[in-house]
């Protein structure tokens, strides 16, 4: 079934926009958008995966106020034919969604 999610995530995207933090310069924060295609296999079958993993497309974070110098990541992921934007702030408790966003900013960072 690996091979299926990460096949089927070829024609997706990821995207991710990172606010706040240490020294945050307001209006300095881009949004990153990576088509899934352009990804390497191992690292599209990661990303649906870490998605699953993570219930990304159904889960319900706990509200949490973000803290001073900490970020607040905006993720979107469109995996599959579903498609979902989510905030979470720092600290992420969930370790499964933590990995997540730990993964998107690795491959924005790459390729963005």
């Amino acid at each position: 079934m690996a091979e299926t999610a990460g096949s089927e995530a070829a024609c997706g995207e990821a995207r991710m926009r990172v606010e706040g933090g240490f020294a945050h310069l307001p209006g300095r924060a881009r949004e990153c958008a990576i088509p899934l295609a352009t990804l390497p296999p191992p690292d599209r079958a990661e990303l649906a995966r870490l998605a699953d993993a993570a219930a990304f497309f159904d889960c319900e974070p706990a509200p949490t106020q973000p803290r001073p110098d900490a970020r607040t990541y905006t993720i979107a992921l469109t995996l599959d034919g579903r498609t979902r934007e989510l905030q979470v702030a720092e600290p992420i408790r969930d370790p499964a969604l933590a990995e997540l966003v730990a993964t998107l900013r690795r491959i924005t960072r790459e390729r963005g």
